[in-house]
């Protein structure tokens, strides 16, 4: 870091960090400020949920005014890629097979760099966003030399998924209901963080796991035909290779969402001193403050597997 950094270009740093505050200060203020009317109703919740708001209120300080986040972003070292014929769950280990199974779509032919660039362009755009100062490999040095609070998040694994699924239709004619099971192809991103405070020797690495997901889409309806036989006519959308590449982007653009939310609860949990209740998520698109039962990655201790349900992509 350097610390003879000239006059100017130290007020030009002050000055960008005063206007990401007050862009961000406005636009949080903008969807969260009560009105008049409300404010009655406003101060009576307060009294009564103080350790709510407590929390809340350590939770909006960091949003609003938080913008001096460090934060070294590593990329994968390789891009895993597995095909089953099934869903996971329902499967053994041992049915997991590489991207040259005879019935694999999609992790046969998608480009490694192609994935990986995707998902990388995605989390360091959407950090920006965010206001989060992020690092790539070659700034490591300047990093490491940061007295404020920095913290590492490395993508020590990333697989893409492939497998078989199944949709199920159900429909009900003269009485009788009638059953399709229509097979789609599952994609699947995963990515397993490992993630660690520097300059705190008291705190361990940490894995955090998060997982994508996208389909091939089916529509239909039942119908009748001359024979008096009911049967399911299905509209298939499937996935495409530009679909692939979408899921990584999503799947980067969700991620940088989870580190700032990681990051956001750390500093709650820090200050409050106790386990907390419940997770604060930040929605950066309508600038809200909202209260989840579930942290923003799941945490992989060791001897854990992964239960996880996937997001799908939109």
């Amino acid at each position: 870091m350097k610390t003879n950094m000239p006059f100017v270009m130290h007020m030009e740093k002050q000055i960008g960090e005063k206007n990401k505050r007050e862009t961000r200060v406005k636009a949080f203020r903008m969807f969260t400020r009560p009105g008049k009317r409300h404010l009655t109703l406003v101060l009576l919740l307060a009294l009564l949920f103080s350790a709510c708001v407590s929390s809340r209120q350590i939770a909006t300080d960091f949003v609003v005014e938080e913008t001096d986040l460090h934060v070294l972003l590593l990329p994968p070292p390789e891009l895993i890629k597995t095909y089953m014929p099934g869903h996971p769950d329902d499967l053994p280990a041992d049915s997991a097979f590489g991207p040259d199974h005879e019935r694999a779509r999609f992790v046969s032919v998608v480009l490694d760099s192609t994935f990986v660039d995707h998902f990388m362009r995605s989390i360091r755009g959407y950090l920006d966003v965010l206001y989060v100062n992020h690092y790539g490999p070659d700034e490591a040095d300047d990093f490491f030399e940061l007295d404020e609070p920095a913290y590492v998040f490395a993508v020590g694994q990333m697989e893409l998924l492939e497998y078989l699924g199944r949709t199920n239709f159900v429909g009900y004619a003269d009485g009788q209901r009638h059953e399709a099971r229509v097979p789609i192809t599952v994609l699947e991103a995963n990515v397993w963080f490992e993630f660690m405070k520097v300059h705190d020797e008291d705190e361990d690495m940490q894995v955090l796991f998060d997982v994508r997901s996208t389909s091939d889409y089916v529509e239909g309806r039942f119908v009748r035909d001359s024979s008096g036989s009911v049967r399911f006519e299905p509209s298939a959308y499937p996935l495409s290779i530009d679909d692939v590449y979408d899921l990584a982007s999503y799947s980067g653009k969700r991620n940088a969402q989870n580190i700032f939310d990681h990051l956001l609860n750390l500093h709650v949990q820090s200050v409050m001193e106790e386990e907390p209740e419940y997770y604060f998520h930040y929605d950066v698109d309508e600038h809200r403050l909202t209260e989840r039962s579930f942290p923003p990655f799941i945490e992989i201790k060791p001897g854990e597997e992964n239960n996880s349900s996937e997001e799908q992509a939109p």
